[in-house]
C-alpha cells in the first residue's frame, strides 16, 4: 500500500470546500419581511401615514344619519332656500340664453322629465328641443315667493309656480297659464325629476291664421318708424270702414270660429297689406313710450258677412294706451274678405295680434 505524503493530505484539508450560507441569509431576510408585512397589515390602517408627515383627513359617514345632502342638512332653512333660488334661477336663465346642457343640471339618468321617464343625457336633450319646437317663443317667469321645499330621504323636493306663455304652431294658438312645477334634486345636486303637477288659468288665443313670428315681423314697428313708410297705406286717410245698407242685417246669422270655416277672413290684399295699413295708422302712445311699454296686444272682433268689422274686444293688452290705440286703428280698417262655409260668406270671430316695439 502506497501512502500519500503528509504534505498532500494537508492540501486536501485546507482546500476542502466551505458551505455557502447565502441561502440561509436570504431565508432569514424573507422571514423578517414577512413578519413586518404581517404586522403592518394587522395593526396599521394607513401605510402612507408611516412615510408622510401630512395628516390625511378622513370623512366618517354615520349610517344612522345618512342624509344625502349632508352639507345642506347643516344649513338653516334660509340658507337652503337661498341656494335653491340661485340654482333654479341659473337653470332658467341658461335656457333663456338658448343654453341647455343636461350634464350641468341633470342626473346621468333622469327619472322624470315632464311625461317621459328614465332618460339619458342625449334623450333628454332631444326631448327639450322637441318641446321647444312645439312650444315656440316660450317665456317662463318663475315666482320666487312661491318656492317651497321638503326632504325625502336622499332627495330635496322643491315646488314652485311659474307664469308661462308660448305659441303652439300646430294649432296656431298662443297659450298662457300658471303652472306648478316639482323639481327633485339628488345628493349630487343634480335634477333627477322635473314635472308639472298643476296647471291653472290656462288661456288660449287664436292667432287667426298668423304665425307668431309673422305677427312680430309683419305688424311690429319701432316707435316713430312706421312699417314700410315709403309705400302708401292700403286705404286713404279719408276713407271709412265699409257699411251695409241695413246695419241690423250684419248681425244676423250664426257666428263661426276659424276652426269651423272653409276659408278664413282676410284683409284685402293679404297680410302684407294689413301690415302696411297698421304701420301707417298706428301711433305709439306717448305714455307707453315714456314707460317703455312693449309687447303684443290681442284684439278680438267679428268679421261680418259683408266684411265689415264689429264687436271689438281687448283679449289681452299691455296698457298705457296701447290697447285703445289698437282698437282705434282696427275700427278704421276697410272691409275684409269674409270667412266662408259651404261656399257662402259667414260671420266669423277673429283675433288680431298687434306688436308694439320701441327702437333702441
Amino acid at each position: 500500500m502506497i501512502e500519500e505524503p503528509a504534505d498532500s493530505q494537508q492540501e486536501i484539508t485546507d482546500g476542502e470546500i466551505k458551505k455557502d450560507k447565502s441561502l440561509l441569509y436570504m431565508g432569514i431576510g424573507l422571514g423578517v419581511i414577512i413578519l413586518v408585512m404581517g404586522y403592518l397589515t394587522l395593526f396599521v390602517d394607513n401605510l402612507n401615514g408611516l412615510f408622510s408627515k401630512k395628516q390625511e383627513v378622513v370623512t366618517v359617514i354615520d349610517d344612522d344619519n345618512s342624509n344625502a345632502l349632508d352639507e345642506n342638512a347643516s344649513m338653516t332653512d334660509a340658507e337652503v332656500r337661498t341656494s335653491l333660488i340661485k340654482f333654479i334661477e341659473a337653470f332658467y336663465n341658461d335656457q333663456r340664453r338658448g343654453y341647455f346642457d343636461p350634464p350641468s343640471y341633470f342626473a346621468p339618468i333622469t327619472q322624470t322629465y315632464y311625461n317621459y321617464h328614465n332618460l339619458t343625457y342625449k334623450r333628454l336633450k332631444d326631448l327639450h328641443y322637441k318641446r321647444s319646437s312645439e312650444m315656440q317663443n316660450l317665456k317662463l317667469q318663475w315666482i320666487v315667493s312661491s318656492l317651497d321645499y321638503d326632504r325625502s330621504g336622499a332627495d330635496l323636493i322643491a315646488t314652485y309656480w311659474a307664469r308661462v306663455n308660448y305659441v303652439k304652431p300646430a294649432v296656431n294658438k298662443e297659450e298662457s297659464a300658471d303652472v306648478k312645477y316639482e323639481m327633485v334634486i339628488n345628493e349630487e345636486g343634480k335634477i333627477s325629476s322635473l314635472r308639472e303637477v298643476e296647471i291653472k288659468n290656462l288661456v288660449a288665443y287664436d292667432l287667426g291664421g298668423w304665425q307668431d313670428s309673422m305677427a312680430g315681423e309683419e305688424t311690429g314697428w319701432e316707435a316713430q318708424s312706421p312699417v314700410e313708410p315709403a309705400e302708401k297705406p292700403a286705404v286713404s286717410p279719408g276713407s271709412a270702414p265699409a257699411e251695409t245698407p241695413n246695419p241690423d242685417s250684419r248681425y244676423e246669422g250664426k257666428l263661426y270660429d276659424l276652426g269651423s270655416v272653409e276659408t278664413a277672413p282676410e284683409f284685402q290684399g293679404g297680410s302684407k297689406a294689413l301690415a302696411r295699413f297698421l304701420g301707417s295708422a298706428l301711433r305709439y302712445p306717448a305714455k307707453a313710450r315714456e314707460a317703455k311699454t312693449q309687447g303684443k296686444v290681442y284684439i278680438g272682433f267679428v268679421v261680418e258677412k259683408n266684411g265689415s268689422l264689429t264687436d271689438f274686444k281687448v283679449i289681452k293688452g299691455i296698457g298705457n294706451g296701447c290697447d285703445e290705440e289698437a282698437v282705434r286703428v282696427l275700427k278704421l280698417s276697410p272691409a275684409w274678405k269674409p270667412g266662408t262655409a259651404e261656399g257662402k260668406p259667414v260671420r266669423t270671430s277673429y283675433v288680431q295680434p298687434i306688436t308694439y316695439q320701441i327702437s333702441e
